[in-house]
């Protein structure tokens, strides 16, 4: 959170140029693919998942602006796998794995509309962004051991909850349908890509797609 307050203190230099400053507010969806669990097979339920944002835009022309933008999401792989591996004397195996991530977001963009001065505008937009990442990933794995002298065995159940945190930068690609219904305020249907530089991260996603409804409000 320092991190993205530090970017925001930084922007106000930004605001002295700006012909209009506003705030916006979204909500929706978002999916991501790739990570630690990427042959999982997410469900319905766990696909798809909640996604809140809120920021600042300065407006320099009424084709033209740039933001900082805050988001918060987060990610679900579950996966299930009765397959048990043969050792000496018995045989193993995990069959139970699940792994959830909280993401928040902090990214600087720059913003251009294609439809010019009216009341509906259409932006597009690109910038640099980093995720910040904190989740665990919880294991059931079943061990079945054989006795020696083979009249019985032993079957054991084991857990265990593995914590990780991680930052990566990201590359959004945005797209934002408005329509001023206001003086001052206008609502937005916008959606677009996050190119997740993960690097060696294993558990982070490789891409984000989102869609989001929200309103803006223009402050000067």
């Amino acid at each position: 959170m320092r991190k993205i307050i530090l970017i925001l203190l930084l922007s106000l230099p930004t605001a002295l140029f700006a012909q209009n400053i506003g705030i916006r507010l979204d909500g929706g969806f978002s999916w991501a693919h790739g990570g630690g669990l990427d042959i999982a097979r997410p469900g319905m339920r766990s696909a798809v998942q909640p996604q809140g944002g809120a920021g600042v835009f300065y407006s320099f022309s009424p084709r033209f602006r740039a933001g900082l933008d805050y988001s918060y999401t987060r990610m679900v792989r579950e996966e299930v796998d009765g397959t048990l591996t043969e050792m000496d004397g018995g045989s193993q195996g995990e069959l139970f794995r699940d792994l959830k991530t909280h993401f928040h977001g902090a990214s600087l963009s720059a913003e251009f509309n294609l439809l010019g001065d009216g009341p509906l505008s259409l932006y597009v937009g690109t910038g640099a962004g980093c995720l910040f990442a904190a989740g665990n990933t919880y294991t059931i794995a079943v061990s079945n051991t054989v006795k020696p002298d083979g009249t019985g065995n032993t079957i054991r159940l084991t857990g265990h909850n593995v914590g990780h945190t991680y930052a990566v930068p990201f590359i959004p690609a945005t797209l934002s349908l408005e329509f001023t219904f206001l003086p001052q305020v206008a609502v937005s249907f916008s959606g677009g890509y996050r190119l997740i530089l993960a690097g060696e991260q294993d558990y982070s996603p490789k891409g984000q797609a989102y869609a989001q409804v929200g309103l803006r409000f223009n402050l000067n």
